[in-house]
């Protein structure tokens, strides 16, 4: 890895799409492969991100770990939370 480039942590909390957005800029500039992408992916889950990983078993593969993360922080998801949430009100 180019040593001025790293990934940021991602802990759950701001916006996943970015964080994938940013992945995938990171891996087309140093041209990383699927496994590359999911091992630097998973390196950088903190906290409730992190969690993911328990969940996604050992056969994981990158789409797996995305489409995961897509469904538990997704802003798709968080919006009809949220609408559930006021509804309850």
């Amino acid at each position: 890895m180019h040593p001025l480039i790293k990934l940021q942590a991602y802990d759950g909390s701001g916006s996943q799409e970015t964080v994938l957005m940013n992945v995938r800029c990171m891996a087309a500039y140093l041209r990383w492969d699927k496994e590359d992408i999911f091992h630097h992916l998973c390196t950088s889950l903190e906290g409730a991100a992190a969690q993911v990983l328990w969940d996604i078993g050992p056969r994981a593969t990158t789409a797996d770990l995305i489409c995961l993360l897509q469904t538990k922080f997704g802003t798709q998801l968080q919006a009809e939370r949220f609408k559930a949430e006021l509804c309850a009100r």
